[in-house]
């Protein structure tokens, strides 16, 4: 439904309101003349946050494992900037408001009228509330839905702890699933909150207060003293152990987790001290990780201070710290200077994987940072081919869409190698001094890319006329595909030239599967190699292929997860065997989606893929529910 359509409803909504509240009479509501959309507002929020802003919330909340809920109070401290402005139009879906009550000077409290509009689907619902004049204070009493979108509970079997567990993922627009607030990243806001859990579980959140250790009480108090967007609201709860990587770093993870996590993170401080030296001040205090279940449906996710991690990457090697950088690298790109709309995704992610590029660089060379840009090229290249027109650009229209849709690859990695065509043009000193200055001028705001636009030609085109032009950058940003120009910055491997050469030789039969060099090479070479094998191997091949390798036992995720890509499609019964329980065990997205549309689209695979993930379902996180149903079809 188009946001004109919502609006109107809203409209409507708000001049019929009537009091809900049992106590005292309701307050009046004097709705805006006209109901419509301002210039830059959101699609995805129903917030008239030009109207009326949240500053800071102060969350009070409980957590039951029983019945799968948050429930207490959040209250809304609000800026005016239309004091005769009499509603707040807050973004809710499958919350359970039980009482709304304004706040007055004197601290009293005042029930008002409210009421929720129609539901929007994904969206959810708006929730209406009066707002008398002098009121900057807003106090409402909830419970969150046991299947509520932007949590997960876990139960003591699906832990390794043998304890039940609790994960929000609140980006792109799942905080209204446990918060009502405006969920949109064109607001930013400060917080505190005080949780309330079991008391054999340890609680954090991305903010400033989380302990090292498990109290006795089972309270936790949380204080956020920068502005920061709803999607990286951010709590958890489970049996978590705390271990130092640095001094203003570490590793949160359950018990059998936490001793190979802080040796795996073990250059975390050196990361940080990395992202400092190429782009300024860690603005946020601490840095630490959180390591969740393997449910977690992404590789990480940057909330503030505490960025979540899948256990698929603790390799025992080091060698896929990259997503690692990459969520430090939010730090930057993203928390401190956000994309205002999910249309300008590319803002976010674009910039880090170039940063998450650069910090990679400087840990282990430029011939690893090769060796991941020629795969993310290699991917590009194919979803360029595969995707619809409108999604092959970097600024997309997603007003009529659900905003998961633009979290693919065209954002993260065409928006990366803008950056290296910039970097390219006018060189690294110039680039990186004009990233430095940009983190600064924008820090803690929220920007779309007319912002960015606006801010190049001032300061970067302007100073190398004979470089750059706007009519390069615009192609970049609004038309389809890459630009012809974007071949000057096709990254090149020797050491996957060097793979390439004895795959052919092996294909040949002018070398056995004994002298591949594979001693030699990473885990980025092993990709590239497997990656180079779709659709050639059968059965017996890859029997002899495990016999000399022991691919269908690897401990390496990346690894692993192409092997069974070559298991489907060969049909190759060991693979398969170790597919089923790797469904069963493993709920990441960028794993589980492609296997499952792949047994999908099999002439075997589809029904058995449904049994098996009908088994998989209760522990996957609904994201991970939703990926797979469309990719199998149901």
């Amino acid at each position: 439904m188009s946001f004109l359509i919502r609006s109107t409803a809203l409209l409507s909504l708000a001049v019929l309101l009537v009091g809900c509240q049992p106590d005292g009479p309701p307050a009046a509501l004097t709705p805006a003349p006209e109901f419509q959309v301002q210039t830059g507002s959101d699609p995805h929020s129903f917030a008239e946050y030009e109207q009326v802003r949240v500053r800071h919330l102060r969350l009070d909340l409980d957590a039951d494992f029983s019945a799968r809920t948050l429930s207490g109070h959040v209250l809304l401290e609000l800026d005016r900037p239309e004091p005769g402005f009499q509603r707040l139009v807050l973004d809710t879906r499958d919350l359970d408001i039980r009482d709304v009550n304004a706040i007055q000077p004197d601290g009293q409290y005042l029930p008002v009228s409210w009421r929720f509009g129609a539901d929007q689907g994904h969206l959810g619902r708006p929730l209406v509330i009066a707002l008398p004049a002098g009121i900057e204070e807003v106090r409402i009493d909830y419970t969150t839905s046991p299947e509520a979108f932007g949590l997960q509970w876990l139960d003591a079997q699906q832990t390794s702890s043998g304890k039940p567990f609790l994960f929000s993922q609140s980006q792109p627009h799942y905080a209204r699933t446990w918060v009502p607030l405006q969920d949109t990243p064109a607001v930013r806001y400060t917080f505190d909150a005080t949780i309330r859990g079991p008391r054999d579980l340890m609680v954090v959140m991305g903010a400033d207060g989380n302990e090292l250790a498990r109290n006795d009480t089972g309270e936790y108090q949380f204080t956020m003293p920068q502005a920061i967007p709803s999607y990286l609201m951010a709590i958890a709860i489970g049996d978590l152990e705390f271990a130092e990587t640095g001094p203003r770093t570490g590793v949160y993870a359950e018990p059998d987790w936490i001793e190979a996590a802080a040796e795996e993170f073990d250059v975390l401080e050196d990361m940080v001290e990395i992202g400092e030296d190429l782009y300024g001040p860690y603005r946020w205090g601490r840095y630490d990780l959180l390591v969740l279940p393997p449910s977690f449906p992404f590789g990480g996710m940057e909330n503030p201070r505490l960025s979540y991690l899948t256990p698929t990457i603790i390799a025992g090697d080091g060698s896929l710290l990259a997503l690692v950088a990459h969520e430090l690298a939010h730090s930057w790109s993203g928390n401190l200077v956000t994309n205002a709309a999910w249309r300008d995704l590319w803002l976010n992610e674009g910039f880090t994987v170039y940063f998450e590029a650069r910090i990679m660089e400087a840990l282990y060379g430029p011939e690893i940072r090769n060796q991941l840009a020629k795969l993310s090229w290699d991917g590009l290249k194919e979803t360029l081919e595969t995707v619809d027109e409108r999604d092959r650009q970097l600024v997309r229209d997603l007003s009529d869409r659900d905003p998961e849709q633009a979290f693919m690859p065209v954002p993260y990695d065409m928006g990366g190698f803008f950056m290296d065509w910039l970097e390219d043009r006018v060189g690294r000193e110039a680039f990186d001094a004009f990233l430095r200055e940009y983190f600064d001028h924008f820090a803690f705001e929220s920007i779309d890319s007319e912002d960015f636009r606006a801010y190049i030609e001032q300061h970067l085109v302007a100073e190398y006329p004979d470089r750059l032009s706007m009519a390069e950058i615009d192609q970049w940003l609004y038309e389809p595909g890459m630009p012809a120009s974007a071949e000057a910055i096709e990254p090149v491997s020797d050491a996957f030239e060097r793979v390439d050469a004895a795959r052919r030789e092996w294909q040949a039969g002018e070398r056995s599967l004994a002298e591949l060099p594979t001693d030699d090479w990473s885990v980025h070479q092993w990709r590239h190699f497997l990656s180079g094998l779709a659709d050639t191997l059968d059965a017996e091949t890859m029997a002899r292929m495990d016999e000399q390798f022991g691919l269908v036992e690897q401990t390496n995720y990346e690894i692993l997860y192409l092997w069974l890509m070559r298991s489907i499609e060969a049909e190759y019964e060991p693979g398969i065997e170790r597919l089923e329980r790797f469904l069963l065990e493993v709920g990441r997205n960028k794993f589980t989606r492609p296997l499952y549309a792949a047994l999908a689209e099999s002439n075997w695979g589809r029904d058995w893929a449904i049994k098996v993930y009908q088994r998989a379902r209760p522990g996957y996180h609904p994201l991970t529910r939703q990926a797979s149903e469309r990719a199998l079809g149901l």
